[in-house]
């Protein structure tokens, strides 16, 4: 699964910038990995890809982060962090699954599972603010990215409210199953 459509990083930062933000996310990698012992995850630092991602080889489970998006200025740690729980989540979220792949677990499965499992069990009682400053700031890249690459499976707006409602425990059974119902009806059409 792709959190975003593959768009390509259009400005470079500074080399001390770029260090920072390599050695964050080498730190919050690591801080999953510990947390997901059956996830290898790993970072493309040379991509200028702004996206990650869940995939399988065999029985292998993998979530790679690209340089690109770990480079994006509109994204913080928060927000890198929420990425990696949302593409765990495409692993280990439940059903529903993604219509088209089969093995993932649905996106708006996945954002709930990021925010209300993947991210305490990696930053426990900082989960709920960092979920809720990651929410915004993937709410903004992708406003931005929609610009150019049409629309995701789940509109931003749905996007922040399944990670709000995740954050804070709140069941939202009612909006997943009206998000996945929209994005297959929208599918069929």
């Amino acid at each position: 699964m792709n959190f975003l459509d593959w768009p390509i990083e259009q400005r470079s930062l500074s080399k001390r910038m770029e260090h920072h933000r390599k050695a964050t996310t080498l730190r919050l990698i690591g801080r999953f990995s510990a947390a997901f012992p059956g996830i290898e995850y790993d970072l493309l630092w040379d991509s200028p890809v702004v996206n990650a991602q869940a995939w399988r080889l065999g029985s292998g489970q993998h979530v790679t982060i690209c340089g690109g998006l770990a480079r994006q200025p509109l994204i913080t740690a928060s927000g890198l962090a929420l990425i990696l729980a949302h593409e765990t989540g495409h692993h280990m979220g439940g059903l529903p699954r993604d219509p088209d792949l089969r093995w993932p677990t649905w996106q708006g499965q996945a954002d709930y599972w990021a925010a209300s499992v993947g991210m305490p069990s990696v930053f426990g009682f900082a989960a709920e603010i960092l979920t809720l400053q990651g929410a915004k700031q993937i709410e903004a890249l992708h406003e931005v990215l929609l610009e150019s690459d049409g629309e995701p499976d789940v509109p931003p707006e749905t996007r922040t409210a399944i990670f709000q409602a995740g954050a804070v425990g709140k069941d939202i059974s009612g909006l997943l199953d009206a998000a996945f119902a929209q994005m297959m009806a929208e599918r069929a059409s």
